[in-house]
């Protein structure tokens, strides 16, 4: 069947109603249709209307009736009474003739419709991110959520080839978000090959545990960048496998954190020539469109084609017309081939344009650039970006230097950072955090594993309001049972951290479980041979999967789950009798004031203040021979026994992380021999020495007494059981006081 070529006419909004053969009653999605209005209002109406003209009114003024295209339609006149558009705005319309089944060409419009895949919104999305285009702006022009936006560009992290994957079905969202933890696509790839093909659909958990793992392939974008050579000569180690192709493929760096070291070294070194230029740079190993929203940005001024670019073009577009409208039946391959030509030529000649684009001088003195490793493992200069403290609308720094404020991009609003917070109050670190998390959860997990009553009720809680409660809950355990690992990325490859986490070797030493039934191949044969083991061997099996399930926290942290400190509470570990701090992994690594802080409140504020002036260094030393099981040469009883019975920040269930630090004048807290005692109470004295009540009685006896020459009798402050007076007369005290 011949169709009449379609004519096309523009004709004025106001003109237009709605037909009655228009096939879509339901009202539409209020989101969709904000989306609409707002893709109209910044790129016009995209695909034509279809309508059917109407014979003229007494007025003689014709009217068309809109037989598809109702939403669109809707949008516009929304958009008229908003004021965006002018009540006569042009609209593109195709015109059906009588002849033509209207209320047919209106459901086919609306049935044979498809709407756009989640893989081809994020290349969309970030194209329009890479060419400067903000996400607010991004959201504004096509009616959605800047939420939605920003997930569409985390997604963008990802491999072209795993967005293909995606739009093929071979993948699931969950999977392909999974692979964003790392923006490397050599990595992404490797771990894509190994799980493709397996028996059943890769999973989002499986993918983000095989990206964290600790090797790391030759292949990805920081090993090439970094190289095996200068690794070696670090002192890293490879491993090979002998049997892959002899290429990077099947080799792989066993030291993520030397390997990141060295590349951050590397690109230091770029930043610090990139600052003969710049007003500031940076290096960053893994800068992904997260680390660049918080800047401000300057475009450079576009690059101009040359007349003779200019009259190319014009050549070349003018023989590209004419090879569109080239008929069918005079096709041929060699005009295919000229076609594909002609556009990589028009390609290779917007690209010459675009590369001289350049920055003018008063942009280099207002922002900065940030050096990082690119997708294919060469250094990646990302530039003009403006710090939030450089903007011009907040100082005078872009007038002053010349930079015309209207040409820099404000940058997106960062979320607060909790965490960030409750770091900065409890002076912990980052990565100390990550060391002491995961030292007192490994703690946790081993004391855990062998106790069956409250590793259930901790399962059961998050069980229970999993099955019974609607949506997301946040939890204590990664249900789903996956193992949690015992320690941060950066030290899997650090032989001397087991030394620091006893809890490591606590776990090994667990009886063995009884897994014989998982090697059964029928499910049904394996699930009946672990309903048959004893009970107690269930139970123990039950622990132990509980255990090492358990997510890690500290117990200062915000996001801390109070079903985890209940239960650590439960379980009653003595984490000081397991960790002793030492100067390397714990004292040198907070600041000096935290340690004087964590001594005055232990060992007293006579011990830290005769040390206040030590160097850091000696300080932390001094704080490891005092925390020591084996106590220093005049470490007081006591003082020790204050030590021994500390443990970290955020250990002790529910603990705030926050010093609690005795008074200067406060008698349980200070260092014996000098103006108090060794914090401890006298009640608490050891040996023979009176109780406080009877030491009490006998100072008020002393001074009723009169000295012999009539002077002030001197109240006596403080006694020890081992060294007798503390800023007493010897000569008036009672003998059982005198001590040796």
């Amino acid at each position: 069947m011949k169709h009449p070529e379609p004519t096309i006419r523009s004709i004025p909004l106001s003109r237009l109603e709605l037909a009655p053969e228009n096939v879509r009653k339901t009202p539409a999605d209020p989101a969709a249709f904000a989306e609409l209005k707002a893709s109209i209002a910044a790129h016009d109406l995209l695909e034509n209307l279809i309508v059917r003209v109407e014979h003229p009114g007494g007025n003689g003024i014709e009217r068309c009736a809109v037989v598809a295209g109702g939403r669109r339609l809707a949008a516009m006149k929304a958009l008229a009474e908003e004021g965006t558009l002018d009540a006569d705005h042009p609209v593109p319309c195709r015109v059906i003739g009588a002849e033509e089944n209207a209320g047919e060409l209106s459901l086919a419009e609306n049935v044979v419709r498809v709407a756009m895949h989640p893989a081809d919104q994020v290349v969309a999305f970030a194209k329009l991110s890479r060419s400067g285009v903000s996400v607010s702006a991004i959201a504004a022009r096509f009616g959605v959520t800047e939420r939605l936006v920003e997930q569409r560009l985390s997604l963008g992290a990802a491999a072209p080839e795993l967005l293909d994957a995606y739009r093929a079905e071979e993948m699931d969202l969950d999977t392909l978000k999974a692979f964003t933890v790392t923006t490397d696509h050599a990595r992404q790839m490797a771990v894509w090959e190994g799980v493709k093909d397996q028996g059943y659909g890769p999973s989002g958990w499986q993918v983000r545990r095989l990206l964290t793992e600790e090797n790391v392939p030759a292949v990805s974008a920081v090993a090439r960048f970094v190289g095996m050579e200068a690794y070696e000569a670090a002192g890293g180690t490879l491993t090979r496998d002998l049997f892959a192709e002899e290429d990077a493929r099947g080799i792989w760096f066993d030291d993520p954190a030397l390997l990141n070291e060295l590349a951050a070294e590397k690109l230091r070194a770029a930043a610090d020539e990139l600052k003969k230029r710049w007003k500031w740079a940076a290096a960053v190993v893994a800068a992904d469109w997260r680390a660049i929203a918080g800047f401000g940005r300057i475009s450079p001024e576009p690059g101009a084609p040359t007349d003779e670019e200019k009259a190319e073009r014009e050549r070349l577009w003018a023989r590209h017309d004419e090879l569109v409208n080239t008929d069918e039946d005079e096709w041929t391959d060699e005009l295919g081939q000229e076609a594909e030509a002609l556009e990589a030529r028009l390609r290779s000649i917007d690209e010459a344009v675009s590369a001289r684009a350049a920055f003018r001088p008063g942009d280099y003195e207002l922002a900065g650039c940030i050096a990082t490793v690119g997708h294919d493992g060469a250094l990646k200069i990302v530039e003009g970006l403006v710090r939030p403290e450089d903007m011009p609308g907040r100082t005078n720094a872009g007038e002053a230097n010349g930079a015309d404020p209207g040409r820099v991009d404000a940058p997106l609003a960062a979320p607060p950072d909790p965490r960030a917070k409750v770091r900065k109050e409890t002076g912990i670190g980052i990565g100390l955090a990550d060391d002491l998390r995961a030292v007192r959860t490994t703690l946790v997990k081993a004391h855990l594993s062998g106790d069956f009553e409250a590793a259930f009720d901790l399962a059961l809680f998050q069980l229970a309001r999993a099955v019974f409660f609607e949506g997301y809950r946040a939890s204590a355990l990664d249900i789903a049972f996956k193992e949690t690992a015992d320690r941060p990325t950066s030290r899997m490859s650090d032989e001397d951290f087991a030394g620091w986490s006893p809890g490591e070797a606590m776990l090994a030493e667990r009886p063995v479980l009884s897994l014989d039934w998982m090697e059964n191949e029928d499910e049904g044969e394996s699930f009946a041979a672990m309903r048959a083991l004893p009970e107690a061997e269930k139970k123990a099996l039950y622990a132990a999967a509980v255990a090492r399930s358990l997510k890690g926290q500290l117990a200062f942290e915000p996001d801390a789950r109070p079903e985890f400190e209940a239960t650590v509470a439960r379980l009653d570990i003595d984490f000081a009798k397991h960790v002793r701090p030492s100067a390397d992994m714990f004292w040198s690594r907070i600041t000096k004031d935290r340690i004087l802080a964590i001594a005055r409140a232990t060992l007293g504020p006579v011990w830290a203040s005769a040390r206040a002036k030590y160097k850091k260094a000696d300080l932390a030393r001094a704080m490891e021979e005092a925390f020591a099981a084996d106590p220093p040469e005049g470490l007081k009883e006591r003082a020790h026994a204050a030590a021994l019975a500390w443990a970290p920040p955020g250990f002790a269930p529910f603990d705030t992380g926050r010093v609690e630090e005795a008074g200067e004048d406060d008698p349980s807290s200070g260092e014996p021999g000098q103006d108090v005692n060794d914090g401890e109470t006298p009640d608490a004295a050891a040996g023979d020495a009176p109780a406080r009540g009877e030491l009490a009685r006998a100072v008020d006896a002393m001074n009723a007494v009169p000295t012999a020459d009539g002077s002030p009798r001197v109240i006596v402050q403080g006694f020890d059981s081992a060294d007798g007076l503390v800023n007493g007369e010897a000569g008036d005290i009672p003998e059982f006081l005198r001590g040796d």
